[in-house]
């Protein structure tokens, strides 16, 4: 397969990761692209990820290596590097995934043979910490040209709805929802706000291929969260700004609120009942 068309740049926010960034590099280096380039941000930290960075980009000249003097976090660190890039199609490259050879090659083609498409994906295969293995599939979205809809099965998170945020997207378009937000619980599945947007400008294709390798640290951000009904509750009114924030129509817009108010006033209702009177 040869590819040639659009410019890609990877985004690749680091933190803490010098104990196993050098593969997610290496495998970088290794894509087939021809148009293709690297940005890394290294969130501000203790440990030697910034210098690693630094020694495989004198080695590769599509790299380019920011160090922050400032803790940014998660959001702000790829909000940042959405700033800084300047290509047709972007993707962020996780600090702990492995890509193979033709993930960018054949993600890319996939979006530039569908000029109504935002976001072109693969299947991921998960290593959690302990060793064991989980495919990742996300299929929800295939076929469904109408925003509304698509809107609708991401508000609904859809199984594996988190996959399409490895894939690659037009920066063009993805910048209209103006980056990642945090909210009231810190940056708990700030990426389903995104990616809830991002469906709303266009579709998502599938490359039915397992081209992504994830794997869960110890320290992974994801690890962390407890998945709890207040955390749900504050995202959740985040994806109510990205509707009216949105270029739908009025009608449009009424179509996924609606839902997503009752959704919302039922969670608080819930909270009431059980004394969290300051939900």
């Amino acid at each position: 397969m040869s590819h040639t068309g659009a410019n890609v740049t990877a985004l690749l926010p680091a933190y803490q990761a010098a104990e196993f960034i050098q593969p997610t590099l290496d495998s970088l280096s290794a894509q087939t692209h021809p148009n293709f380039s690297v940005i890394v941000s290294v969130d501000r930290c203790d440990d030697e990820t910034y210098p690693i960075c630094v020694r495989h980009a004198e080695h590769d000249s599509r790299f380019r290596v920011m160090q922050q003097e400032n803790r940014l976090g998660y959001v702000g660190n790829c909000n940042f590097l959405l700033g800084q890039a300047d290509s047709e199609h972007v993707l962020f490259a996780f600090h702990d995934d492995i890509l193979l050879p033709q993930y960018v090659e054949k993600l890319s083609a996939a979006l530039d043979a569908n000029p109504n498409a935002v976001n072109s994906f693969s299947d991921v295969l998960l290593t959690a910490v302990d060793g064991a293995e989980e495919h990742w599939v996300f299929t929800a979205l295939e076929g469904i040209k109408d925003p509304v809809q698509r809107g609708l099965k991401m508000l609904g998170r859809a199984d594996r709805w988190w996959v399409p945020n490895r894939g690659v997207f037009r920066l063009d378009r993805a910048r209209r929802i103006r980056g990642l937000k945090s909210h009231g619980a810190g940056e708990f599945s700030a990426d389903w706000p995104w990616l809830f947007h991002m469906s709303l400008l266009g579709e998502f294709v599938r490359v039915p291929e397992t081209l992504c390798h994830k794997y869960y640290k110890p320290g992974s951000l994801s690890r962390s969260w407890r998945f709890s009904r207040r955390q749900w509750y504050e995202v959740s009114a985040v994806c109510m700004q990205e509707i009216w924030d949105s270029g739908l129509s009025v009608d449009d817009k009424l179509k996924l609120a609606v839902p997503l108010t009752n959704r919302l006033l039922k969670a608080r209702q819930h909270a009431i009942n059980n004394g969290h009177t300051n939900f």
